[in-house]
């Protein structure tokens, strides 16, 4: 395990704001860029989302998720396992929900509103790629 490596990928995930969410119905992928906002120590994702949404219908169908997080000008991408989790508990969801709120205010407005639902993807595995042939792949603690 590369100690390297392993600060990369916490440096990624704390610093980027945006990922792609790819999803699946059973029949097709689905694409999404997202912003996000994460609980590093459990490596929990947490996305706001319209409760009818493609992406939101997919997860609760099937819930395994792959996340791509990047940053393009330094030729490095990160892709996470993940697996759909919901949040059973009212007060966590509005706790984590201030929170994402903090990190992207300009989202408040979608965050408050009746039909936007709080969808959370826990990371089970990573693949850091850096450059055109290093490759690095890690489980998560949680996994």
């Amino acid at each position: 395990m590369s100690k390297a490596d392993l600060r990369i990928i916490d440096d990624l995930v704390q610093s980027q704001k945006l990922c792609a969410l790819a999803t699946f119905d059973g029949h097709a992928p689905h694409v999404s860029l997202m912003n996000y906002f994460l609980d590093h120590a459990a490596m929990k994702f947490y996305f706001l989302s319209p409760e009818k949404s493609r992406k939101t219908k997919n997860l609760r169908k099937c819930p395994y998720a792959s996340l791509l997080i990047d940053r393009r000008g330094e030729d490095l991408a990160l892709t996470i396992e993940g697996v759909y989790s919901p949040i059973r508990k009212a007060q966590t969801e509005e706790a984590i929900i201030r929170l994402f709120i903090m990190r992207h205010p300009h989202l408040t407005e979608f965050a408050q509103a009746p039909d936007t639902v709080l969808l959370r993807i826990e990371a089970r595995a990573g693949q850091l790629l850096t450059g055109l042939d290093h490759q690095f792949t890690t489980k998560f603690r949680n996994s």
